[in-house]
């Protein structure tokens, strides 16, 4: 890698932490689900318990909890330290991705400037959400995939951080299971019984035993193996279970409860406090919609390249992203709009392919229009997700149409 894009790439990681980090205190207190993921931490590691959290959740983010606590110590900066490191790096390893698919700086440049100022994924890089270290995870291990040409410790350390993401979120599975099946087809590995077994052993056992690992404090608590497999098909049952009555009436979610609404219009959900005649605090959860909405005309376009260019790493962010949305349209629990945080890396880059080969046919200097056009919005909607004392006027539209939960101080 040459020395100007390692400088693209540590400006943009510093924009992204910059603007995660940026008045991390505030709220000094625990806030929203902070209230379970944090204690929660500390209980699984003493005691091998999930309460007060979810228990059908994989418990690796209990883990990782408990140690960005022993570092940064109980309170707002051992709460959120998590989130900001790894939702910085997921803008890197965003940028690298699309390096890899489209082949030059620019459709890169985009897609990780657009994860970095986005304003979804910069409020659940505030907080505890899983979403943002599970998809970390799981990019790492498809960049690793991307870059392993053949080389057997990066397809293990591509399976590592697979295991890592899911015994995060379980929703990984079809693009881990994805992942497998193309490292069999890359240079005809199947055909090599040696080979084949290797990438088998390899890309299934190693996510799997990372995945059962992350039980290991449940496990001290004397439970044996069979009543794991059980403990896992309850807790897959449960879920299934989940309905919008399933949840605390107050939730400020429970608005938009299907993944059909977030690439074609308008969510803005969340909560805030205006303060006298003319000022406001909101920590609001939105999609981006200006950018959002090309989401899905760029994975035709991107779709169709690939097909023209018989370029399997074209579509790679097509696959990606459709192993993993089907499943948010698929399943019969709500889907919130946190959970489309996995898609905005594959959404990104499919968006920065299809702004550069459009602006590189019809006239080159579009493209720096487009980012910064993007770039703009993104930072305008910035004080709405990060709890900022603004003027409420600027922002009075969006406001009026979103499903937030607003107080008067």
């Amino acid at each position: 890698m040459k020395r100007n894009e390692i400088i693209i790439i540590c400006l943009l990681f510093l924009l992204a932490f910059g603007l995660r980090f940026y008045e991390i205190s505030y709220p000094d207190f625990k806030w929203g689900d902070e209230m379970a993921h944090v204690p929660a931490g500390t209980n699984y590691w003493l005691n091998g318990q999930f309460e007060p959290d979810n228990w059908e959740h994989p418990p690796l983010r209990h883990i990782l909890m408990y140690g960005f606590l022993q570092l940064f110590g109980d309170n707002p900066y051992g709460w959120r330290m998590r989130n900001i490191l790894f939702g910085a790096a997921a803008c890197v390893l965003t940028y690298l991705f699309a390096r890899n698919v489209s082949g030059g700086r620019k459709a890169a440049l985009l897609a990780g400037v657009l994860l970095a100022t986005d304003p979804l994924h910069i409020v659940m890089s505030r907080y505890t959400f899983e979403e943002i270290y599970g998809g970390a995870f799981f990019l790492a291990a498809i960049v690793l995939y991307q870059r392993h040409a053949g080389r057997s410790w990066l397809i293990a350390a591509s399976a590592f951080f697979m295991g890592c993401a899911l015994a995060t979120k379980w929703y990984y599975v079809p693009c881990w299971l994805l992942i497998y099946l193309l490292l069999l087809r890359d240079n005809r590995n199947y055909r090599s019984v040696g080979t084949a077994f290797f990438i088998t052993a390899t890309y299934l056992f190693i996510p799997a035993s990372v995945f059962i690992g992350s039980y290991y404090f449940w496990f001290m608590r004397g439970y044996t193996f069979s009543e794991f497999l059980q403990f896992i098909q309850d807790a897959y049952f449960s879920l299934q279970t989940y309905r919008p009555e399933s949840y605390n009436p107050e939730m400020v979610f429970l608005s938009h409860t299907s993944a059909l609404e977030w690439f074609i219009r308008s969510v803005t959900v969340g909560q805030g406090t205006f303060i006298g005649a003319d000022r406001g605090e909101f920590i609001l959860y939105m999609n981006s919609l200006p950018v959002w909405i090309a989401t899905l005309p760029a994975m035709v376009f991107l779709a169709v390249l690939a097909q023209r260019r018989k370029s399997l790493e074209l579509g790679l962010p097509v696959l990606l992203f459709l192993g993993t949305y089907s499943l948010f349209v698929g399943v019969k629990r709500p889907t919130f709009i946190y959970s489309a945080v996995p898609l905005l890396p594959f959404a990104f880059t499919a968006i920065g392919c299809l702004v550069t080969e459009v602006t590189g046919r019809v006239n080159a200097r579009l493209y720096h229009l487009v980012l910064v056009t993007m770039l703009a919005w993104n930072l305008y909607l910035y004080p709405l997700a990060t709890a900022k004392n603004v003027p409420v006027a600027p922002y009075q539209y969006l406001l009026d149409d979103s499903d937030a939960k607003l107080f008067r101080q």
